[in-house]
């Protein structure tokens, strides 16, 4: 008996959507389940297979975080497209993270940024853009992890209300 292949997928390949995946994480062992179903979505947006691990690295850890710091919450992910002149279509990965815990001061987090050409750029008292730093510069070893594996990281912290951490891997 012969077996069928499924249908090619990806980019460059007609499909009617993106692939998207959201569910409320309440339990530790969620990251597993949350970490690869992000990996298959960066796959099918042609990511290395070195960002496809990098990509499930840093999901386990947001996921990890949410529920042991948050209390639970809930997670979005989902193949993205850059349609910005400088981007040239290319395609990535964004991941969102959200939960209710104590929050996360992004002015704090921002902090220890050393350097001449810091590219942060806080949109606002609570939000803030980070981009890749040296390990041990701020963050913590797990959102440092997360900092250094992903393109973008944008936190958004009302302390006690909601806090939402937003990561972008690209291609």
């Amino acid at each position: 008996m012969r077996r069928r292949r499924a249908p090619r997928q990806g980019p460059g390949v007609t499909q009617r959507t993106p692939p998207t995946f959201s569910i409320p994480v309440t339990r530790e062992e969620d990251r597993f389940a949350c970490a690869a179903e992000g990996a298959q979505i960066a796959r099918w947006a042609g990511l290395s297979e070195r960002a496809q691990h990098e990509l499930a690295i840093a999901i386990a850890e947001l996921v990890s975080n949410a529920v042991r710091h948050g209390g639970g919450g809930s997670i979005s992910i989902r193949a993205i497209r850059d349609e910005a002149p400088a981007g040239n279509g290319r395609w990535g990965v964004e991941v969102i993270v959200r939960d209710s815990g104590p929050g996360l001061d992004p002015r704090i987090a921002l902090m220890e940024e050393v350097g001449p050409k810091s590219d942060r750029s806080p949109s606002s008292s609570n939000s803030a853009r980070l981009v890749p730093r040296m390990p041990g510069q701020g963050l913590g070893v797990g959102l440092g992890a997360v900092h250094r594996l992903m393109s973008s990281v944008v936190i958004r912290s009302s302390p006690g209300v909601i806090t939402e951490i937003t990561a972008i891997k690209w291609k």
